[in-house]
This record gives C-alpha cells, structure tokens and sequence, in this order.
C-alpha cells in the first residue's frame, strides 16, 4: 500500500510538472513573469473570433478589403505558442488600380500584419510593415469591433514612421488609414 501511494505521488508529480503554462489572450498584457518554454498564450474564450473575417471600407477614392484570420505562431527562439489575428489586405483606388496586395502572400510574410495583443481597452493591436518600410511605412494597427455583435469595425494606424538608412526616396506616403481610422464593414 505504501509503495502504490509512493508512485501515485511520484505520477502526480510528473503529470503536474509536463503540463505547459497556459495564459488566456486577454490575460497577456499583464503578464510580467517570463513565459516558460512551452508557454501557450492562448485564446481559450474565443475572444478574437469577432475580429477574424474579410471587412470592407471605403475613404477618400480608396477601396480597403482587409481579410482578418486567427493564427497559431510557434516562436522557435522565445520557445513559446501564441495564437493571434494576422491580416492580408487589398487596397485599390477609385479606378480600380491596385495600391498594395497582400492577400496571395504566405502567412509568415513580413508584409502580413501580426497580432501582438489585446489591449484591456478592447483593442486587438498589430504590427504593420508596408512595402515600404524603410521609408516609414510602419506602425501598430488598431483593431476595434464596435460593439459584440456588430458587424462594424475600426481600423488605424499609428505610424512609428521610422525611415531607415536604406531609404533613399524620404518618407512615404502611408497606404493604411491613419488619425481615427476607418469604420469597416463585415462582409
């Protein structure tokens, strides 16, 4: 009886220990310990399920289609798991002619918009690269579905504008929305 209650404790032990650490999206931004190997910032409420879908706007003679998808991103060198949105996006001007496409490139594409987090405001932010970003196209893009079943969102930028010794045109226009942003449509 003693040895089965020595290797019962022993299995818990060992069971308890293989567990990974598990933290809900919506718990992140607060997290200050450092995340163990294995970690998994995960979206255990379906909390980012209101944002992912293809929205559609439209501002000054520009046409935006922004295809909105939750993503499972293993980061080899932190040693962690995060689930978050990446975005592909199509924007045209009023003539039909494409300003920058996204949408047929692979998810891992620094030109695809990454999650970074849930911001406790109810904001879902991301970081932007544009195809020019040497030249300032960068920047976090702000993510607000306006209310739980809406099918209204926001879209901003706010631009870093960090124009790098590469740049030799000077600062780029931005492509993406930016001040208050642009109310988008689920389509």
């Amino acid at each position: 009886m003693k040895n089965t209650l020595i290797f019962l404790g022993i299995m818990l032990i060992i069971s308890l220990s293989c567990k990974a650490q598990i933290i809900a999206v919506e718990d992140f931004p607060d997290y200050n310990k450092d995340l163990e190997d294995g970690a998994y910032i995960k979206d255990i409420n379906n909390v980012l399920d209101k944002y992912t879908g293809t929205w559609a706007g439209h501002q000054n003679d520009t046409i935006y289609q922004f295809v909105v998808d939750k993503y499972t991103d293993i980061d080899e060198r932190l040693k962690y798991t995060h689930d978050r949105l990446i975005i592909k996006y199509k924007i045209t001007n009023s003539d039909g002619e494409v300003i920058e496409d996204t949408t047929n490139l692979p998810d891992e594409s620094t030109l695809v918009m990454f999650g970074r987090y849930l911001s406790k405001q109810g904001q879902y932010v991301l970081y932007y690269q544009g195809s020019n970003s040497d030249c300032g196209q960068n920047g976090d893009v702000f993510l607000s579905v306006l209310d739980r079943n809406s099918n209204k969102m926001n879209l901003s930028l706010s631009v870093d504008g960090e124009v790098w010794f590469d740049c030799t045109t000077g600062p780029a226009e931005q492509v993406l929305p930016t001040g208050k942003g642009i109310i988008l449509t689920k389509q």
